[in-house]
Order: C-alpha cells, then structure tokens, then sequence
C-alpha cells in the first residue's frame, strides 16, 4: 500500500477517514467559529482560508511516505457520517525540493496528535474516542515510541481529556515563545509506547 493511502479508523461511535477536499464546508463550520477556535494555533478561518488549509493538508498526506507523514483525519459519526471534528497526526511538516516529505522538528520515532471537535458535540466522549483511536494508530500502525500533544492553560478539557489517555506533561512554553501569540502558557504533554517504554 502507497504510504500516503491510509484506511479509516472505525470506533464504536466513529468512523476517523483522511479528509478530502470535498469536506472544506463541514471542517469550516469549526474551523471558522471563533468559540471552537480559541484554543488553536490559528483564529477563525475565512472561506477561503480554510480551503487552502485543507488542500494543504490534503498535499501533505500524498507526500506522506512510510518514514515521515501528516496526516489530516475527518471524525466522523457513524450512524450518520456526519463530521463533527478533525485531527492531524504528523511527525514532519517540511516539504523537500522535490516534493516528499522530510524530517521535521520531532525526534525520530516521535509524533504529533492534534484535534479539534464541533462545539455541538461536546461533552459525549467523541474526543477521547478519536484521540485514542489515533495514538493507538500511531503506536500500532506507525511505529511510533512516543506521541506529542499541547494544550494551552486555560484548555481544561483537552488537558483533562491527554491525562485521561496517560499522557504526562513536560515544561510548559512560556507565554512570549508561543508563535501563535494566544497569549496562554502552552503545556506541552508526551505519551510512551507501551512497547518502548522504559522498564
């Protein structure tokens, strides 16, 4: 199989695919609301901002190789489809000259998990069960030792939700190095393989 082809993640509620470009109306609903976005690395999205996020992720999937990859995830309900958030799971973002993917800021055998969930789906679970399911991909599928995660301060859910699944928090970023410019201390939370794990 094309590294870059990867199959969707089935929960018992949800059905994680890779997003498409056809999905930019349903990702913008979130991705432009200022309420959903508050927390991430970037404001509300235009229409068309949101677009060109979205072809980018896309691109970066199908440079993806078996080595290093980005990969964007729609979560999806299963009883209707319907989707209710997104995620990334990535261990480079650096496109070389000829258009493959190389090796990023993350440690070899590291990763990144990021998420994002509808205000109107909160509180059922839905964001533990994609989390999960996606470190699980991660560890399982990816052979990766340990999966990185952030959260800002006042980000009490997601932090409470990286706790809930084992993650352990590392120093956090001050306010003024966060290239985001939120203006919240960014803590920073790592998870071990249970197959690397120290003894």
């Amino acid at each position: 199989m094309n590294p870059a082809e990867i199959l969707p993640l089935v929960t018992e509620r949800l059905t994680l695919r890779p997003v498409d470009i056809r999905d930019a109306a349903a990702i913008h609903r979130f991705r432009g609301d200022p309420a959903s976005t508050r927390y991430l690395s970037h404001g509300p999205l235009t229409v068309d901002a949101n677009r060109e996020r979205l072809e980018e992720v896309v691109a970066l999937r199908a440079a993806s190789t078996s080595q290093w990859f980005n990969y964007g995830w729609a979560i999806t309900l299963r009883s209707s489809g319907e989707i209710v958030g997104d995620a990334r799971t990535w261990n480079s973002t650096v496109l070389d000259a000829s258009g493959v993917l190389s090796p990023g800021k993350h440690p070899f055998q590291h990763a990144a998990l990021g998420y994002i969930l509808h205000p109107d789906h909160h509180h059922r679970g839905y964001g533990r069960e994609a989390a999960a399911a996606l470190v699980n991909w991660l560890f399982a599928e990816r052979g990766i030792s340990t999966v990185v995660a952030r959260a800002y301060e006042p980000n009490t859910a997601s932090i409470k939700l990286l706790r809930s699944l084992g993650f352990t928090q590392d120093p956090a970023v001050p306010t003024d190095q966060d290239t985001a410019g939120k203006g919240y201390p960014m803590l920073m939370f790592h998870l071990d393989s249970p197959r690397h794990s120290p003894a």
